[in-house]
């Protein structure tokens, strides 16, 4: 007899693989966890909630009948009524209607959230444009020079403040009160100044009409000459009350040879007047 012998079949009693069934996949942790977010940790048939329970995803239709991991056929449930549940279809019409109008609230918020970003979107657009469109005249005015980033936020920072209209107009009347009747000073310099002038005449042209053209010749002066900007006001406001055109006023402002010269006249004109009262 050789060495070899014939390998006998064994019977499939004795066969050492079985037949197993295919293990079915767990729900990820993050559909488990959108799932209680959206039931609001809160077991959906018997209302319990975490932490007072331990908390399932349950298939609303058992996957040994059928059931997918679908949103629509997940539920939050409580241990005690999976367990208690198992395989038994759910007749409830009740929790199945439930579940479709969370889904369709939550549906109707992603679509509101999502034209709210559109919208937001669309303002951010519209702020850039404008603030192009000012910083391109702008940058008309201060050739060679123009307005750089941190100029481009400011001006976003006017827009918040300001209609666009607000700030066209105080351009014009900012680059005639600098560029008009500046002092011996450098383009830059000039520039520089324009620029800051614009929101402050912005909020001056808020106030009313008189505090405005005071304040447009309190400019003039300032560019002209050194002046004491709280009195001054004082002096324009005292004048214009006691009859001192404003207009006669504002051409003074202008041809005023210094700062003296202006206070000294409108404090001796002060003076004379209100003798008289």
């Amino acid at each position: 007899m050789g060495r070899l012998s014939t390998k006998k079949n064994k019977k499939a009693s004795e066969m050492p693989i079985k037949d197993v069934k295919t293990a079915r996949k767990p729900l990820s942790k993050k559909i488990r966890f959108e799932i209680f977010k959206r039931d609001g940790f809160k077991c959906q048939y018997c209302g319990k909630s975490a932490p007072d329970v331990v908390l399932h995803v349950d298939h609303i239709n058992p996957v040994s009948k059928g059931g997918s991991d679908d949103l629509m056929n997940l539920i939050t449930s409580c241990s005690d009524c999976n367990l208690g549940k198992k395989d038994i279809l759910l007749t409830d019409n009740s929790v199945i209607e439930k579940q479709r109008k969370q889904l369709q609230e939550l549906n109707e918020k992603r679509e509101q959230l999502e034209m709210m970003l559109q919208w937001r979107e669309s303002l951010a657009n519209l702020d850039q444009d404008l603030v192009m469109v000012i910083t391109k005249k702008v940058n008309e005015l201060i050739e060679p020079h123009e307005v750089n980033v941190n100029g481009e936020k400011t001006i976003k920072s006017w827009l918040k403040k300001f209609s666009l209209e607000e700030i066209l107009n105080a351009i014009d009347s900012a680059f005639e009160s600098v560029f008009g009747f500046g002092k011996d000073k450098s383009h830059e310099e000039k520039s520089n100044d324009f620029f800051n002038l614009i929101p402050k005449i912005c909020s001056v042209n808020r106030m009313p009409e008189i505090d405005r053209e005071l304040c447009y010749i309190r400019g003039i002066l300032k560019n002209r000459m050194y002046v004491n900007f709280g009195y001054v006001m004082q002096l324009m406001k005292k004048a214009t009350s006691l009859g001192f055109d404003v207009e006669e006023l504002k051409e003074f402002a202008k041809t005023a040879r210094n700062w003296t010269t202006f206070k000294t006249t409108l404090e001796t004109f002060i003076q004379e007047n209100e003798n008289e009262f």
